[in-house]
C-alpha cells in the first residue's frame, strides 16, 4: 500500500513528476531589439541642432549592432540616442526662457528710455520747418 499524497498547496503543482532541470540549450532568449530612439534625435534637431549629429548617429546604430549580435551595443546606441534627445529638450528649453528674459529686459529698458524724450535716434521730429515759417 502506498500512502496518499498529501494535498497540494496554491504555490505547488499538482503534480508529482519531476521537472528536468533547465539548461542554458533549452531557454530560449527572448530578448527583443531596443527602439532606436530616433525621434529623440529630431527632437535633438529641433531643439540643440549641435547635439543633433550625435544623436543620429547613436539612433541609427541600433539596428546594425543589433543584427550583428552586439545586443549591449544595441542597447547602449538606443539609450544614448534618447538621452541626447532630452538633454537638447532641456537646453532648448533653458535658451528660450533667457531669450525671452532677454527680450522682455530689453522691451523694457527701450520704453523706459522713449519716455523721457532725450534720445536722439534720427527722424524728422515734431518740427518739419524750412526756413522761417
Amino acid at each position: 500500500m502506498t500512502a496518499p499524497e498529501p494535498a497540494a498547496t496554491p504555490d505547488e503543482p499538482r503534480t508529482t513528476e519531476l521537472s528536468a532541470p533547465a539548461s542554458a540549450a533549452n531557454i530560449q532568449k527572448t530578448a527583443t531589439r531596443p527602439p532606436n530612439n530616433i525621434g529623440w534625435a529630431v527632437a535633438s534637431l529641433l531643439f540643440f541642432w549641435p547635439l543633433s549629429f550625435s544623436a543620429f548617429t547613436h539612433a541609427l546604430d541600433v539596428f546594425p549592432r543589433w543584427s550583428e549580435g552586439d545586443a549591449d551595443g544595441a542597447r547602449y546606441a538606443s539609450g544614448r540616442a534618447r538621452y541626447l534627445g532630452i538633454l537638447s529638450l532641456w537646453i532648448g528649453g533653458a535658451l528660450l526662457v533667457v531669450f525671452a528674459a532677454l527680450y522682455i529686459v530689453g522691451m523694457l529698458v527701450l520704453m523706459h528710455h522713449g519716455h523721457h524724450g532725450h534720445h536722439n535716434w534720427g527722424g524728422p521730429g515734431p518740427r518739419m520747418g524750412h526756413g522761417g515759417r
